[in-house]
């Protein structure tokens, strides 16, 4: 499960509990590639059936009317220009600490007076917490500086606007993201559920010198015949956890190792089709920076070649390993 700051949280996708910490993650894109917007104002939070349009809750600029924020299910504010930037002393609210890397520097991925937004890691990549835990007490302030306490805690689906500056001097503007909280996604079953999976590589070639997504599909089967195909449908969605990708380069050599590993990581994405995402940048797991235990270049011989991918994920009480997944560098 992810986590930000030590926190656990549960991605959007990921059918949400009402009282759990649930991620609102977003990607921004620009012109093809990953781009960090230049200031974030704010995030609006509406129940969706009461804004079934974006003309219910924008003014004539596209942007969130003051007069709907009082209207608003939860919204995560700044309390300085919003610029992303590297200050780290801002308080965070019910999370205290900017989410960084501990493997990098410590005054990287941080947002200027962004107040419960979270610049990740990767570029482009935000997100804000949602936390419907017994006990907590989440809100936030409004561009009428009036306190929204966080009301979206119902078993329904949700707009989440995002207020941002794309670049210094330009306009603000709206994107509109959607989600789903349940109320409860506790199941009961009469007999133990007999799962099967099934992985598959999509990638088959992965240039030298690139850096690419390896994705690996899932899919899962329910096989006992007497469960019903309402609870069947929901293990199509969002079931494996804890992914862990390895990659090993296949020697023909006999003067060389038979399988060098050059990647095994946790550092992954699982989408809500249970489909598992590993970016792979070929300069950099190649190289002799590459601080892999037990990993030398001079166990590679040639970098292209054939591959082995494996993935190991859980899926309730099991632990699966796929079996070896071939792809080719060239």
């Amino acid at each position: 499960m992810p986590s930000i700051n030590t926190h656990e949280v549960i991605d959007r996708h990921n059918r949400p509990q009402v009282d759990q910490r649930v991620m609102l993650r977003t990607f921004f894109i620009n012109d093809g590639k990953f781009q960090d917007p230049y200031a974030v104002s704010s995030v609006h939070v509406f129940k969706r059936a009461q804004n079934l349009s974006p003309a219910t809750v924008l003014n004539a600029n596209g942007l969130v009317a003051s007069s709907q924020t009082s209207g608003a299910a939860m919204v995560f504010g700044v309390t300085g220009t919003g610029v992303v930037g590297t200050d780290l002393s801002l308080n965070e609210g019910v999370y205290t600490q900017h989410f960084n890397d501990p493997d990098v520097d410590p005054t990287l991925d941080a947002c200027i007076g962004i107040s419960g937004i979270y610049k990740l890691p990767d570029t482009g990549e935000f997100a804000c917490v949602l936390d419907g835990q017994i006990g907590g007490n989440l809100s936030g302030v409004d561009g009428n500086n009036n306190v929204i306490q966080n009301t979206a805690s119902g078993s329904l689906r949700y707009l989440d606007i995002w207020t941002v500056q794309l670049t210094a001097g330009s306009s603000w503007k709206t994107f509109i993201n959607n989600f789903e909280l349940f109320e409860d996604t506790f199941i009961a079953v009469t007999e133990p559920l007999l799962l099967r999976s099934k992985s598959k590589l999509y990638n088959r070639q992965v240039i030298l010198g690139s850096k690419v997504d390896m994705k690996i599909g899932t899919e899962i089967t329910v096989e006992n015949t007497n469960i019903d195909e309402s609870i069947k449908n929901i293990f199509k969605d969002s079931v494996i956890t804890g992914a862990t990708v390895t990659i090993k380069k296949q020697n023909e050599d006999q003067n060389l190792p038979s399988r060098v590993t050059v990647v095994s990581s946790t550092v992954v994405d699982i989408t809500s089709d249970n489909t598992i995402i590993y970016n792979f940048d070929t300069d950099t797991v190649f190289s002799s920076s590459n601080t892999l235990s037990g990993f030398s270049v001079n166990d590679l011989g040639a970098r292209s070649g054939t591959y082995s991918l494996q993935v190991e994920y859980t899926m309730l009480s099991e632990k699966i390993v796929s079996p070896l997944m071939y792809f080719i560098v060239k």
